[in-house]
Parts: structure tokens; C-alpha cells; sequence
């Protein structure tokens, strides 16, 4: 199981993924006041501007079902067809997630007042997308060996 190269890409983009709980995705400065932090696991703020920020919520459960599903990619190793499958809908998840967070990240600017500085985990969810693509083409590869050596028996 390990020793296959498409189950470290999982294991890399799923250990993204969680690293995104963590880590800040955006920073907002407010002219003359203090900077809020973004991460997936909400705002860093104090209790004066909590009314006009977005909840954080999707993007926690955004997170943790990708990194979840990842995880479960990861040990279904027998089962190739539904390993396929589930990636190509953990990259589907992704991309939507990606396009979700630079929304939310402008939007949530936009309704502060603030700078908004994006920080390097923003492309976490891109290169996540890359990383499940490549384990994608392995494993359909792994099967296209599998049925070719069932063909000539």
C-alpha cells in the first residue's frame, strides 16, 4: 500500500489539506486598527467586528470532507474502480472549495473595509487538485495492468 506512488500522492495532498485547518489563508488590515487572520478554522479577531464577518463553517467542513476522503482514498486500494472514482470527486470538491475560498476571502474584505493579503496556503487546494490528478492516472494505470494480464490468461 505505501510503497505505491499514488497512495503518497493522497497521503501528500490529504496532509495539505489538514495543514490548511491551521495555517492562515488570509490576512485583512484595517486602515488605523488591528489584522484579522483568516484560516479555515475561522477569524482571529476581536468581538467589535465578529458581527459583519461571514460564518466559517463551510470551510471547516469543506476541509475536513476533502481531507476525509482523501484519507479513505487511501486504504481502498483493492477496490481501484471506486479509488477512481472517488478522487475524481475529491478534485471536483476541490476546485469548488478553491473557488469558494477566494470568494470568501474578497467577499469578506470587501464587507470589512480591509487590505486583503493572501497568504502561500491559499494554493494549498491547487496543487491538492494536482496531487489527486497524478494518483488518479496511476491507479487507472494500476487497473488498465490489471485487466490486460486477466485478458490473457
Amino acid at each position: 500500500m505505501i510503497q505505491r506512488i499514488q497512495t503518497l500522492f493522497l497521503l501528500i495532498a490529504s496532509a495539505l489539506q489538514i495543514a490548511l485547518l491551521f495555517m492562515p489563508i488570509a490576512e485583512y488590515a484595517i486602515p488605523d486598527k488591528e489584522i484579522i487572520v483568516l484560516s479555515a478554522s475561522g477569524f482571529k479577531t476581536d468581538a467589535v467586528l465578529s458581527e459583519k464577518l461571514l460564518s466559517t463553517n463551510i470551510n471547516l467542513i469543506f476541509v475536513c470532507l476533502i481531507a476525509l476522503l482523501l484519507l479513505i482514498s487511501v486504504f481502498l486500494f483493492k477496490y481501484r474502480i471506486l479509488q477512481m472514482r472517488i478522487c475524481v470527486f475529491s478534485i471536483l470538491l476541490l476546485i469548488g472549495f478553491q473557488l469558494f475560498i477566494i470568494w470568501f476571502t474578497w467577499n469578506s474584505g470587501q464587507m470589512i473595509e480591509a487590505i486583503t493579503y493572501y497568504k502561500i496556503s491559499i494554493i494549498f487546494p491547487i496543487v491538492s487538485v494536482i496531487l489527486t490528478y497524478l494518483a488518479y492516472r496511476k491507479i487507472n494505470k494500476d487497473e488498465k495492468l490489471v485487466r490486460s494480464l486477466n485478458r490473457i490468461r
